[in-house]
């Protein structure tokens, strides 16, 4: 956990009550919330769950990785206090099991939704601790890789899945690129609010790429080899 002083935390524009860059905050926060449950509920799809089951996984994905950001920076848990969280949550719960063959019809469908969640929240994490921690570049890109990749992980934990962190594709790279272009936005001096936007487009485009392509990163090809079996001596008599 990130040690602040509070003074300092309610200087970021994300905690500025009834401002133009507050509001946008506020919605893509809104979105990323929601695209993370749309992704929770669709990976759910194909174990058939009931509606509660679906609930529970696609609350699990958006708030387990909004709670663990939100830990991180050592700030007040937003999506505890704040019922539209919940109810972006719910929304993305019905709108998916009551129209299941709209969302199911393809794999990347998934994948979309997860690869905005994973961008918001990104940005989030990078732009709160780039502001207000004032921490190196390397550490905010960590701990925005942290930040974006937490509501997947916990996702595909809880529902006995492979993590696609884990997998050869392109997942953390668009973080990291989207994080590096929050940094130099707003070190030129266009302010917080060009750069949190910068970092989502660059990192959902950046994914959206990824998947569209298939584009992968190279897998390790080793495979251990099985230990020879020693033959026995014979025993001369």
């Amino acid at each position: 956990m990130l040690p602040v002083d509070s003074s300092e935390t309610v200087s970021h524009f994300f905690y500025a009550a009834d401002t133009f860059p507050s509001r946008v905050f506020y919605v893509l926060d809104l979105l990323g919330t929601m695209s993370f449950a749309f992704s929770g509920a669709i990976r759910a799809m194909d174990r058939k769950p009931d509606i509660i089951g679906m609930l529970i996984l696609a609350a699990v994905t958006a708030l387990g990785g909004a709670i663990f950001r939100d830990g991180i920076l050592n700030r007040n848990v937003i999506v505890l206090v704040d019922p539209m969280y919940t109810v972006m949550i719910v929304l993305a719960v019905l709108i998916t099991f009551f129209y299941p063959s709209k969302l199911f019809r393809s794999h990347k469908m998934f994948q979309y939704f997860d690869a905005v969640g994973l961008a918001v929240f990104a940005a989030v994490t990078a732009s709160v601790a780039w502001q207000t921690f004032h921490l190196h570049p390397i550490s905010v890109t960590l701990i925005a890789c942290f930040g974006g990749c937490a509501g997947g992980v916990v996702r595909d934990l809880v529902i006995q899945k492979p993590t696609v962190v884990l997998s050869n594709e392109i997942v953390v790279m668009p973080v990291i690129v989207g994080a590096i272009c929050l940094m130099t936005v707003e070190s030129l001096g266009f302010g917080e609010l060009a750069g949190f936007i910068a970092a989502v487009f660059v990192g959902t485009v950046l994914r959206i790429i990824a998947i569209i392509g298939d584009l992968r990163f190279p897998r390790i090809m080793y495979v251990e080899k099985p230990p020879k079996e020693k033959k026995p001596k014979n025993k001369r008599r």
